[in-house]
Order: C-alpha cells, then sequence, then structure tokens
C-alpha cells in the first residue's frame, strides 16, 4: 500500500512540478520599471508615504499558465483598505473599523498591530482579501483607498500593504493523480503489479 500511494504522490507531484517549471517572470529590479512578482508565496511589503487615495510605487508583473491566488492584506495598523488593478479594477480589500472605533487605547497596540503579514492576515480586523488570477499574464497595481489616523487624530502619512502569489495546481493534475491511484489499487488488488 505504502508502495501505491508513493507512485500515486510522485505521479501527481510530477505532473504539477512540470507544469510549474513552466511559469516565467516578467520585469526589472523591485520598484523600477514592471518588476517581476514571485510567484512562490514570497510577501511583497510596501511601506510608503502617500496620501489616500493613492497607488503604491510599481506594478508587479508574472505569466504562469496556470491560475495564480494573490492575497492582500493590511498589516502594522489597522487598517488600510485597498483596490487592485491588473488593468481595470479586479478587487477591492473591505472596509473595516479603525483602531480608534475598536476601542483599543492607540494605533500601537497589540494585537492587532504587527508587522508581521501573516499575522495582520489571520487577524479579521485588518482588511484582506484573495483573489485568483486567470493563468496568462498578468500586471497588478495597488491603489490604499483608506489610510487610518494616528492617536493625534491625523491621518498616518504613509500607506502600508503586503501582498503575495502563488500558483494553484491544475486540476486536471489532481484528477491524473486520483485517476493514478485509482488504476494502480485495482492492479495491486488483481495481483497484476
Amino acid at each position: 500500500m505504502k508502495r501505491l500511494l508513493t507512485i500515486s504522490v510522485m505521479f501527481a507531484l510530477m505532473l504539477t512540478t512540470s507544469a510549474l517549471a513552466n511559469l516565467t517572470q516578467n520585469g526589472g529590479e523591485l520598484f523600477h520599471g514592471n518588476p517581476a512578482m514571485p510567484l512562490d508565496g514570497t510577501w511583497i511589503i510596501l511601506d510608503e508615504v502617500m496620501t489616500a487615495p493613492s497607488f503604491f510605487t510599481g506594478s508587479w508583473s508574472w505569466t504562469s499558465p496556470l491560475p495564480v491566488e494573490f492575497t492582500i492584506t493590511d498589516w502594522a495598523v489597522v487598517t488600510d483598505v485597498f483596490e487592485v488593478y491588473d488593468g481595470s479594477l479586479v478587487l477591492t480589500t473591505p472596509s473595516l473599523s479603525d483602531w480608534d472605533i475598536l476601542g483599543l487605547p492607540s494605533p500601537q497596540t497589540s494585537p492587532p498591530y504587527t508587522l508581521d503579514p501573516d499575522v495582520a492576515l489571520a487577524d479579521g480586523r485588518f482588511s484582506s482579501a484573495t483573489i485568483v488570477f486567470a493563468p496568462g499574464s498578468h500586471t497588478i497595481t495597488v491603489r490604499d483607498i483608506h489610510i487610518p489616523k494616528t492617536a493625534l487624530g491625523t491621518v498616518y502619512a504613509d500607506g502600508t500593504v503586503a501582498f503575495s502569489a502563488v500558483p494553484v495546481p491544475a486540476p486536471g493534475a489532481i484528477l491524473l493523480g486520483g485517476i493514478g491511484v485509482a488504476l494502480v489499487g485495482w492492479l495491486r488488488r488483481r495481483h497484476a503489479l
């Protein structure tokens, strides 16, 4: 049974790895021109001086034969709100209550204040969202449409955002892996393997 499972898993991984090997990334250096968006779940973390509504510097590009799951979240002080564009508007994160409306004593009260995007993403008080982009080439830009207030009641002078992207395994690879598991199991029962 272990051999059957190992063969099936290796087959499914081989199909997915083959598709992932075809990924290409376009662009140049981060913040210059069209930087490549890493498709490995690495967070792009930005903290830029701006007033809302404003776009963050740069755009991020990728080309993938697979669908790509794009995740965006605020971090630091709750909560900036964002729009994501891929030529046109494709996503707006939810408008949530700022720290003062939540009854927190200061913007840097932790939690929810955090410098870790993973912690912010898991905390429902930060505006965040996920979208799956179709296979192909994409160039995204991010616009901050709401920046929270400081303890003095003025709006912060900077916007903060973190986003990441990962390919979604093709359903066909998963289906073929499942068929492989069933076939090997059937052959094994018939003692043909």
